[in-house]
């Protein structure tokens, strides 16, 4: 059988159920009676369902009765612990209950040796020199500091001193009426919070004056100053004073500004005159509460981006070549530095599981491009920049992403960036722009970093505007690029992983060691496959295909088996492209209407482990050249080329080759003899037509002539054999030729024994060659 445990509260007893204010009214054999103050009913509780409420955090039950008045509640008011005063007061009552104490024990060993149970003690048995020792040498071991029946001889010291027997007595009775539930501590401590005059000082009507003065003027979102809410008091007290004094009243006295600020510190909260004068967005981020809970237990489940405008100068100076310049060269550049010298963006991925930082870009223009880049970067491995840049630790390893949480900043929240995200399996949550506590670490971070680092770099440009007077941050903005990350890579990866962590969750770990555990633990969220990783974050090209593969950005050639065996069968088919452009080991390559994925191998092992930005400067340094050694080279292949030029003449000549090539009037020549031989000869009369095979019937009709004969048509057509073979050797001019066969008509006779041939027509036609 359980026990119902019936736990005895005194009658008055305030209880907190909830929203709802009860007072105990009795105890009855059925359980709690208990008042509702606000409406009045009255209800019993049971003892069992008692005791499960107290167990839960609804149930709040105070400490003291309301109808009851203990010395603590007379004494001290509304303290009720020792830790709820001054130091000083403290020491005061550990001092009092000491004396208490060894007062208490005197009072005993005195009733002992006289019998008397009854023997009470008065100042004057407390004055007696045996007794005062007594006193002290028991208050000493209970204090544990040294305390003196009088007063040491001296000037000022911080001994504590036995009081007179009256004083003695005074403490004593307060120690004789606590309970056993009171602090003691508390109940003897002096009363040094309840000094000074309590008293309202200013009249009621200077203080709504001054009232009225913060609500016009100081309470506004231009934040002006309290010297300018003292200048409108004084406008709004010159006016009250006439008044004031045409009714025989004395003039009210203008408030000094500390009277005046500490007036507004009475009427308003510092959170509250926060918002009033700067807004609520800012009195969020600075006087929030923000959250506590642990919001990621694993590596990747929950990661923070942002962006943020470093507070430094960089310098246009391309690192490496500046040397290579000429005085001049340096003389231009350095006069184009002052103009090229800009503020850079710094966009950083921190996980929150671990508070490791995943992803650091440095951008002039953070746009989508940037985001996906620090996208890459989280989700490749980062033992490259360990290595380039000189890191002692271990970056964090690739990972995928469970959760991307960023603002509504324009190169972070796009539909490029969500996207890609959503096309990674993550979730991408956007959040509230300038609202600190939405995501916490990766804005605590920033600061960390400008207070660490940043503001140590050359060309430091301060936190605002005017910060810095006496520093000239273009001047000294020497820093390139490629100096600047390796800077915040070292720290990214080897001081901030292990510096000691504060924050929530992290107990003072660090960051690099909370990774380890957790990776034993938890394990990491799961990697990305690398084809998804490209097609969504890479870079696309689009290029057709051939035997030996397929390539992009002119020097990257990229091939494999399963792609030769498709483009075979599809030819003449353009392939999409994915390359990652901090790896050109591997890419990427889809074909429209093909559900295969084709992974491509590098076929230039050149550049085996570089990034395309790396390609591109190799490409570019092989084409760079001197330009004197450019003349001495170009001098050198025209020269070789006039020397076999004439050396092939050479040869010609000697050996009497023909010519294969025509001059320019030669071709001239050849095409006017091709004009000459061609000759229309235009028909007056109408064209008629017979029937099929009546074209060589010896019957006469329309379109029917006999061949051979004197006075047909084509007897003129008829040349002699002579003339013919010499128009063919070209050796008759084509407008001669006319006059030429008619006189050979008239001197041969027609051969009229032989039959009528026709005329064949020609194998070449138009070729008299």
């Amino acid at each position: 059988m359980s026990l119902s445990p019936q736990y005895n509260y005194p009658a008055g007893t305030e209880i907190t159920l909830g929203s709802e204010n009860l007072l105990l009214r009795s105890t009855t054999a059925e359980g709690y009676e208990l008042v509702n103050t606000s409406t009045g009913e009255v209800g019993v509780t049971s003892f069992s369902k008692f005791a499960s409420l107290l167990k839960s955090p609804v149930m709040k039950v105070s400490r003291s009765s309301a109808l009851s008045t203990g010395i603590l509640e007379l004494r001290l008011g509304d303290l009720m612990f020792a830790d709820q005063l001054a130091a000083p007061q403290r020491e005061n009552g550990e001092f009092h209950r000491a004396i208490c104490i060894a007062a208490a024990s005197l009072r005993e060993n005195l009733r002992i040796r006289s019998g008397d149970n009854e023997l009470r003690l008065t100042g004057k048995l407390l004055d007696e020199r045996k007794n005062r020792i007594f006193v002290c040498e028991v208050a000493k071991s209970v204090l544990g500091k040294a305390v003196y029946p009088a007063k040491p001889p001296g000037g000022r010291n911080s001994h504590w001193v036995l009081y007179r027997g009256r004083t003695i007595l005074k403490y004593l009775k307060i120690f004789d009426e606590l309970s056993a539930d009171d602090d003691v501590i508390a109940a003897l401590a002096t009363l040094d919070h309840k000094k000074g005059n309590r008293t309202q000082r200013l009249p009621i009507e200077l203080m709504q004056l001054m009232t009225e003065a913060w609500e016009q003027i100081g309470l506004d979102l231009k934040h002006p100053s309290p010297s300018n809410v003292l200048n409108h008091l004084e406008m709004l007290i010159f006016e009250k004073n006439k008044v004031r004094k045409r009714n025989g009243l004395h003039a009210l006295a203008v408030p000094s500004q500390k009277t005046l600020v500490a007036h507004r510190a009475y009427l308003q909260s510092p959170t509250e005159y926060t918002v009033s004068v700067k807004g609520e967005v800012y009195g969020r981020n600075k006087r929030g509460r923000g959250s506590t809970d642990f919001r990621a237990l694993l590596v990747g489940e929950l990661v923070e981006i942002d962006e943020c405008k470093i507070s430094l100068i960089t310098s246009a100076k391309m690192q490496g070549y500046w040397e290579r310049l000429s005085t001049q060269q340096k003389e231009n550049l350095t006069a184009m530095d002052e103009d090229i010298k800009q503020r850079l963006s710094l966009l950083v991925m921190i996980d929150v599981a671990s508070r490791m930082p995943l992803a650091w870009v440095l951008s002039d223009q953070p746009k989508a491009e940037a985001t996906l880049a620090l996208f890459r970067m989280a989700t490749r491995d980062k033992t490259r920049e360990k290595t380039v840049y000189g890191c002692a630790n271990d970056p964090a390893p690739a990972m995928g992403l469970g959760m991307i949480k960023s603002d509504n900043g324009v190169g972070l929240r796009n539909s490029k960036v969500i996207s890609s995200a959503v096309g990674l399996g993550a979730l991408f949550t956007t959040v509230r722009t300038y609202a600190s506590p939405d995501k916490p670490y990766v804005e605590s971070f920033f600061g960390m970093t400008e207070s660490m680092l940043i503001k140590l770099i050359h060309g430091y440009t301060g936190r605002k505007a005017g910060e810095l007077p006496g520093y000239d941050s273009v001047k000294n903005g020497a820093l390139d690029t490629d100096e600047l990350y390796g800077i915040l890579t070292r720290f990214f990866i080897d001081e901030y992983p292990s510096r000691k962590h504060m924050g929530v969750g992290m107990g003072g770990r660090r960051p690099a060691e909370v990774l380890k555990a957790l990776n034993n633990e938890r394990g990491l969220f799961r990697p990305l496959d690398e084809d998804q990783r490209r097609i969504h974050l890479g870079w696309n090209f689009q290029a057709t295909p051939n035997d030996e593969g397929v390539r992009v950005l002119s020097e990257l050639r990229y091939n494999s088996e399963q792609l030769q065996r498709v483009v075979d069968e599809i030819p003449r088919t353009k392939v999409s492209v994915y390359l990652d452009p901090d790896n050109v080991n591997e890419a990427t390559a889809i074909i429209s209407g093909v559900s295969e994925i084709f992974r491509l191998q590098l076929q230039v092992t050149a550049f085996s482990d570089l990034t395309v930005a790396e390609v591109l400067e190799i490409t570019e340094a092989h084409l760079r050249e001197a330009p004197d050694a450019a003349v001495i080279y170009q001098d050198l292949i025209m020269s070789t080329r006039r020397k076999l030029h004439d050396q092939l003449r050479r040869i010609g000549v000697e050996n009497k080759l023909p010519r294969s090539y025509s001059t320019f009037e030669e071709c001239e020549e050849k095409a006017r003899h091709v004009f000459r031989g061609v000759r229309i000869e235009q028909s007056n009369s109408e064209h008629k037509t017979v029937r099929p095979g009546e074209i060589t019937s010896s019957n006469g009709g329309p379109g029917v002539y006999p061949l051979g004969a004197d006075n047909s048509p084509t007897a003129t057509l008829k040349p002699s054999v002579e003339v013919a073979e010499a128009y063919k050797m070209d050796q008759v001019d084509p407008e001669l030729l006319p006059a030429a066969t008619a006189s050979v008509s008239k001197s041969v006779k027609p051969d009229t024994d032989k039959k009528h041939q026709p005329i064949g027509r020609p194998k070449r036609k138009g070729n008299f060659k």
